[in-house]
């Protein structure tokens, strides 16, 4: 069964986050406000066990981190924009995977 919403088939984005969003959430200093912001303002919403395989791979939170789906939400939409914004083009579209 693949997992299929409005911003994800399976492990493939089918959306692309809007520059408003990249920028906010992409700035300098604390951006916990505008990815909170834009998680609802989106409905933003992935797999929970591709979300979790996806941030594993950055090296940066522990497993039991890794089991609050919605921080990591937040964290993969945070990520998201900030490779957008660091590699614009490179990152339209985001592929849950290796």
């Amino acid at each position: 069964m693949t997992y299929r919403n409005q911003w994800f088939d399976g492990r493939n984005a089918r959306r692309q986050l809007p520059l408003e969003c990249i920028a906010d959430c992409s700035a300098q200093g604390s951006v916990d406000d505008a990815v909170a912001f834009w998680l609802d303002r989106l409905s933003f919403d992935g797999p929970a066990w591709l979300f979790r395989g996806y941030l594993r791979e950055f090296g940066c939170w522990d497993a039991s981190q890794l089991c609050d789906h919605q921080e990591n939400r937040a964290r993969v939409l945070w990520t998201w924009a900030c490779n957008c914004a660091e590699e614009p083009g490179a990152y339209d579209f985001l592929y849950l995977g290796i």
